[in-house]
């Protein structure tokens, strides 16, 4: 099956999550600088790493297995760009193609780099995801510990 005929298999995918998909830092959010979460609900409301995870997750079926069989197979990776603002930007890329909060649908690189993305420490590695993701979680945890 080629690389076009896979995503369109994950229409599906991008309409759960842009439905209702709304940005929002992790500041404003978390009271945190930084903080990786696997959206699995909606309302989905999050920064661009929590929509790229998320995304991984709803074409892994929901399955934390295959998601991260998909990302230690490197299947999938989250990237990192910067953006024509020189800011940091978390992206998914499946397969040949990428997919973002600011496109939501998977597109060629061609695509993202017209958007002003460019390759910047170009990816997370597995472990690297876990921790950040496991990081989130102690804050978590932390917080309601610290609330009782």
């Amino acid at each position: 099956m080629g690389e076009s005929r896979k995503m369109v298999r994950f229409e599906k995918e991008l309409a759960e999550l842009n439905a209702s998909w709304k940005y929002k830092q992790d500041r404003d959010q978390y009271s945190s600088k930084e903080y990786w979460k696997i959206m699995k609900e909606a309302p989905y409301i999050g920064d661009c790493e929590d929509y790229a995870l998320t995304l991984l997750w709803l074409i892994s079926g929901k399955s934390m297995l295959k998601f991260w069989w998909n990302l230690l197979t490197f299947k999938a990776q989250i990237r990192r760009v910067k953006t024509k603002n020189n800011n940091g930007h978390a992206i998914l890329r499946y397969g040949s193609l990428y997919a973002d909060n600011w496109t939501q649908k998977f597109v060629v690189w061609e695509e993202m780099e017209k958007l002003g993305h460019r390759p910047f420490l170009w990816l997370y590695t597995p472990l690297e995801v876990a921790l950040k993701l496991f990081i989130a979680e102690f804050i978590k945890w932390t917080r309601i510990l610290q609330k009782k």
